[in-house]
C-alpha cells in the first residue's frame, strides 16, 4: 500500500544536525499517517549521505547536478509517491504527533496548504537563546503576510498534486521561494493556507554570531527578488518604511553603544548586539538585493 504522506528533508552539509532530524521522524507516533521519509542529499561533502545511510526506513535521494533548497525539495517530491508532502528541513526535529496535526487541515478541500509551528530547540548559547526570545521562525507571522500568507518549508504541508500544478520550487530564487510557492499555490488552487498550531518541529537556530547576521541578510533579501519575479502584482514599499528602518537601526546602535559604556551585564551586552546586527543584517540584505536586481525601491 502506496503511504498517505510523504516526509521530504532537504539537506546540505548537515552532518551537526540530521542525525537527531532523522531520528525524530522515524520516532513519529504509531497514529501517524502512514508515510515515506525522503532525504535529499544535495551534494554534502561532510559525511551527511554516510549518516544518512546508517538508518534503515529511510529513501536517500541525491540531487547534486543543482544546489539550493528549492532543487533538492523537487527532486525529493519526484521520487516521493504520498498523496501529501510533508516539508522539514535538516535542522528540525519533529514531534511526535507532527503529522497527525499537520495533515489534518487538508481533509477541508478548500485548503490547499498547511503551516506548522517553528520553534527553537533547547538553546546551546546566547546566540540560540536571543532567537528562540524573538520566535525568528513565527508561523503565524508568515500567514499574515500583507501581501499574501505563506508557509515557512521547515513545517508545511501540500497536496502532491497541487505542488506539480505550480512546477514545484523556483531554482532560480536564491530567496524567498517558500514565499513564492505558497503564492503560486493560491493562485493556482483558489484554496487557503491554514495554521496547524500543535503541528510542532523544533530548529536548531544559527549558534553563531555571524550566522545570525547572515540569516537576517538573507531573509531581508528575498523581498527584492520577489518583487523581481512578481512586478506590480506585489505592492511598492513605502518610502517611509525604509526611513523607519534605518532609524530604528540607529537606535538600536545607539541602544548597543550605550549598554556597552554603561557597562550593563553580559546578558544585557550581548542582547543589545545580537538586536543591533539583526537590524544591521537584514537591512544590508534588503541594500544587496535590491542592488544586485535592480528593485532600488526594495532597500
Amino acid at each position: 500500500m502506496a503511504p498517505e504522506v510523504s516526509v521530504v528533508v532537504p539537506a546540505y552539509n548537515a552532518s551537526r544536525t540530521i542525525e537527531r532530524c532523522v531520528e525524530s521522524l522515524l520516532a513519529l507516533s504509531e497514529n501517524s499517517p502512514s508515510r515515506e521519509i525522503i532525504i535529499v542529499d544535495n551534494g554534502s561533502d561532510d559525511g551527511t549521505e554516510e549518516i544518512v545511510r546508517k538508518h534503515p526506513g529511510i529513501t536517500l535521494v541525491e540531487e547534486k547536478t543543482v544546489r539550493g533548497p528549492s532543487a533538492a525539495r523537487n527532486a525529493g517530491v519526484r521520487a516521493a509517491v504520498g498523496g501529501i508532502i510533508a516539508f522539514t528541513d535538516a535542522d528540525c526535529v519533529a514531534a511526535p504527533d507532527w503529522l497527525v496535526h499537520g495533515v489534518r487541515p487538508l481533509g477541508d478541500p478548500a485548503v490547499c496548504g498547511v503551516a506548522g509551528i517553528i520553534r527553537g530547540v533547547e538553546p546551546k548559547n546566547e546566540v540560540q537563546e536571543w532567537m528562540n526570545s524573538r520566535n525568528i521562525l513565527d508561523a503565524k507571522a508568515a500567514l499574515a503576510n500583507p501581501f499574501r500568507p505563506y508557509a515557512q518549508t521547515a513545517n508545511a504541508f501540500f497536496r502532491r498534486e497541487d505542488f506539480w500544478k505550480v512546477s514545484g520550487f523556483d531554482t532560480a530564487l536564491p530567496y524567498g521561494e517558500d514565499c513564492d510557492f505558497s503564492w503560486r499555490i493560491l493562485e493556482a488552487t483558489k484554496g487557503r493556507l491554514e495554521l496547524a498550531p500543535d503541528a510542532l518541529v523544533c530548529h536548531d537556530h544559527r549558534c553563531s554570531v555571524r550566522g545570525l547576521f547572515r540569516q537576517s541578510a538573507k531573509n531581508a533579501g528575498a523581498s527584492a527578488y520577489l518583487a523581481a519575479k512578481w512586478g506590480d502584482a506585489l505592492p511598492a514599499k513605502y518610502w517611509k518604511v525604509s526611513v523607519w528602518e534605518c532609524l530604528d537601526l540607529a537606535r538600536s546602535g545607539l541602544h548597543f553603544a550605550g549598554v556597552s559604556l554603561a557597562g550593563k551585564s553580559g546578558a544585557d551586552r550581548m542582547n543589545a548586539k545580537l538586536d543591533f546586527l539583526h537590524r544591521l543584517g537584514r537591512k544590508k540584505g534588503m541594500i544587496a538585493s535590491a542592488w544586485h536586481t535592480g528593485q532600488y525601491g526594495r532597500w
